[in-house]
């Protein structure tokens, strides 16, 4: 089958009102955006091409930036197969969806990009975190989540259960994906992160930053910065 990329955008001007009156119809429905990260290596993809199908076979738009998979076993053509949708730059995935996953951690420069109450969900846990970086997340009200953060009955983070499991790293982002799947189906139908965790409760060890707080205790510990406790923050406990 050959692929035929569905560019959105050659040059972006985002800051314009033509440019966001143009996204903005695709963010009334059910849609998923997947950045590039950082620094591609094998093991770095998240979702399948196969995953992607299934989502846009639920007539999900998902949109892609190039590069996402420049990786091997997959590369942006079986994506673009899948039914993806490309656009080059991440500025216009931040206008394109309100839900955004990548590997790695969102940077500083994505996030000052990002859309007040956007859901951010990376892969591997955030590093070198800083005071005005969380700062920076929270006046936006971003909603942040990480599957790194995610730990078994065992105490053992499930992405190393499932890299050690697997026995090559194509099986690594297959298993991957086939876990983060349901999860991501999850937050893409529900209309609220409480609904989301009322379906799928292993969301509440991932739950980084919601509604302008820090929920992961650990990082609020080590940078002496107040934090509150997810389920708080969903529903009256009084």
């Amino acid at each position: 089958m050959s692929s035929e990329y569905i560019i959105l955008q050659d040059t972006p001007h985002v800051e314009t009102q033509a440019w966001e009156a143009a996204v903005e119809a695709p963010t009334r429905k059910l849609t998923l955006a997947l950045a590039k990260p950082e620094t591609a290596t094998p093991d770095s993809g998240f979702l399948t091409p196969n995953a992607v199908r299934n989502f846009t076979d639920q007539q999900i738009k998902v949109f892609a930036q190039f590069g996402f998979a420049n990786h091997n076993p997959f590369s942006d053509a079986d994506y673009a197969d899948a039914g993806a949708e490309f656009a080059h730059h991440y500025a216009d995935l931040a206008l394109l969806s309100p839900l955004v996953l990548k590997f790695d951690t969102f940077t500083a420069d994505q996030i000052a990009l990002s859309k007040e109450n956007q859901i951010l969900f990376s892969i591997l846990p955030p590093t070198d975190l800083s005071q005005e970086y969380i700062e920076t997340i929270n006046e936006k009200k971003i909603k942040m989540l990480c599957l790194g953060f995610l730990l078994d009955d065992n105490g053992t983070p499930v992405i190393e259960k499932i890299r050690k499991e697997t026995l090559s790293e194509a099986g690594f982002q297959i298993a991957l994906s086939n876990f983060l799947f349901p999860l991501v189906d999850t937050l893409i139908h529900a209309p609220s992160i409480a609904y989301a965790l009322q379906r799928a409760p292993e969301l509440m060890q991932i739950v980084f930053c919601h509604a302008g707080n820090l929920c992961h205790q650990p990082t609020a510990e080590r940078l002496h910065l107040p934090w509150r406790d997810i389920l708080s923050l969903c529903w009256n406990l009084n």
